[in-house]
């Protein structure tokens, strides 16, 4: 009696095995969690007794509007908002090279990001804007070395110092111990469940980097800026050794390349789905420790952080359907002006409006169309996500399921052609249709660009529903014909955004035009204010 009584106890479903004790990776992820919560609260600790700087000054209202206008512009992850600001901070203070403003930038940068909304007012330590301008002042004393280093490319080099010191800044202003202790349990999990011969193309020495970048790409949807700098110092490498800078920044281009790391990170993407619940979980269950040594308690728990997450992706999406038209109108905004609305005085001696009138708003419509298509994940797949947390925590090896997946899957040529084929044809209906409505090949042009990067956006905002999946969702016969027709475009999509994401060209006209001198006017009416304060305590 006793014997099935423990069993009963310890029992969360008939198809989950008895595993009551933590295993090593649970284990270790509970002591990483422990350690994580230790070195958060001595940051707080320290941040609460330190003297802050109090922001106050114009340009508040004026910084923020602009930073929303910049932001939708470059339609990028909003975790990677605080680090972009940062970057374009960094670049604009070493293009003027002006060596005084870069010794002073901490207090300057901090001042930036406060009215852009990025920190809260009162939030930064002296001693946090000490650190900043120390890793400035070396970023740029190695930006100048290499600007009179001629055998070294200047706008390679530059932007590995300009993403590395952007990443290492933001780390000083936002704590990360959270994010070091999941990537660490992560990297350990799918160390143990990807074996390592499993990947032909990746050499013993490499498969632990290789690994790291998967992990930092699929879970942690970080940018190549993010892993540079990780990677830079999970190595011990820094701009203070520059020659050692250099040549570590290629092999880590070179290796971003490599057939292993999109291998490795397909697989981490698709089986990362119970490790993005835990770590929301770490982010918010401050008992998480103790739930962790009760498996019964833990397991409802995630449970319901799996209800949760369904509910917050949901509104998630929400919010990138609406940067993501922001972002298509602004663009396509700029693109009429500039060659549309030139095209058809010069064409047609008029403005064709109802080609225009498509253009410009059926992208956007069509992305809110798309988001009437986004369902949440059901109950099988909760239930599933279950079962392998269950098994990654309490349970025993997970090889051979990494096996399979690393396997993958072979397809006949034929159907490589079918496709290519397919494609063709749904760009020749769709051309035919604009044809008849009266779309020069311009026109054309113009439409699939931006049908293209609505379809590809929209493709996005589904792999957020895809980051929870671990059960495939059914086909029905509408999303067979959705997926065949737009998939195509999909693809062209993806290929202008990488293109697009070398050469922002909206974001440079911003960048230059409207933020340096807008930002550099702010200052100087700072400074102004500043001097004019001196002036008024000067008089007795």
């Amino acid at each position: 009696m006793m014997t099935l009584t423990l069993a009963n106890s310890v029992k969360i479903d008939d198809n989950i095995r008895i595993m009551p004790e933590l295993n090593q990776i649970g284990a270790h992820l509970r002591a990483g969690v422990i350690c994580a919560q230790r070195q958060s609260d001595e940051r707080q600790q320290i941040l609460s007794q330190a003297d802050k700087i109090n922001v106050v000054g114009a340009g508040g209202m004026l910084t923020a509007a602009y930073e929303q206008l910049r932001n939708a512009a470059e339609n990028t992850e909003e975790h990677l908002l605080l680090q972009n600001a940062i970057r374009r901070f960094f670049k604009q203070s070493f293009i003027v090279r002006d060596e005084a403003l870069v010794r002073k930038s901490g207090e300057e940068l901090v001042v930036e990001l406060t009215f852009a909304g990025y920190l809260p007012n009162d939030s930064v330590s002296r001693s946090q804007i000490k650190e900043i301008s120390k890793l400035a002042i070396a970023h740029y004393k190695a930006y100048e070395k290499l600007i009179a280093d001629r055998s070294i490319n200047l706008d390679r080099s530059s932007a590995w110092l300009l993403e590395t010191l952007s990443v290492l800044t933001a780390n000083v202003l936002v704590d990360r111990a959270g994010d070091h202790a999941f990537i660490d349990f992560a990297y350990e999990y799918f160390e143990t469940a990807i074996p390592r011969d499993a990947l032909q193309s990746t050499s013993a020495d490499e498969y632990g980097a290789a690994l790291y970048v998967a992990i930092q790409q699929a879970l942690m949807k970080s940018d190549v800026a993010t892993v540079r700098a990780g990677l830079l110092v999970r190595y011990g490498t820094s701009v203070e050794s520059l020659e050692a800078f250099v040549e570590f920044n290629r092999k880590i281009d070179k290796m971003l390349r490599s057939t292993s790391v999109e291998e490795l990170r397909r697989v981490v993407d698709r089986q990362g789905a119970p490790l993005r619940v835990i770590r929301h979980m770490m982010e918010t269950q401050d008992d998480l420790p103790a739930l962790l040594q009760k498996r019964e308690a833990f397991l409802d728990e995630f449970e319901r952080q799996v209800n949760r997450e369904y509910s917050s992706m949901m509104a998630r999406i929400n919010r990138a359907i609406m940067r993501s038209v922001v972002f298509l109108v602004i663009t396509k905004f700029l693109i009429g002006i500039a060659i549309e609305v030139p095209y058809d005085l010069w064409a047609h001696g008029q403005i064709e409006w109802l080609v225009l009138m498509i253009n410009l708003f059926f992208p956007p419509i069509y992305m809110v169309l798309l988001r009437l298509t986004l369902n949440v994940p059901g109950y099988a797949n909760t239930e599933a996500l279950i079962k392998r947390v269950d098994q990654m925590l309490y349970g025993g090896d997970n090889t051979v399921l990494m096996r399979r997946q690393l396997a993958g899957r072979t397809y006949s040529s034929m159907f490589s052609i079918m496709y290519g084929v397919m494609s063709l044809a749904v760009f020749a209906l769709a051309t035919w249709l604009l044809t008849l409505i009266g779309f020069s090949p311009v026109h054309i042009i113009i439409f699939f660009v931006f049908f293209s990067a609505a379809s590809f956006l929209g493709f996005r905002l589904s792999r957020l529903i895809r980051d929870l999946e671990i059960v495939r969702s059914a086909s029905n016969g509408f999303t067979f014909v959705r997926d065949t027709l737009y998939l195509p475009f999909v693809v062209a999509g993806r290929w202008m955004s990488d293109k697009y994401a070398q050469v922002n060209i909206v974001s440079m006209v911003l960048d230059m035009l409207i933020e340096l001198p807008l930002k550099t006017i702010l200052r100087k009416i700072r400074q102004w204010a500043a001097f004019i304060d001196d002036r008024k305590d000067s008089i007795s």
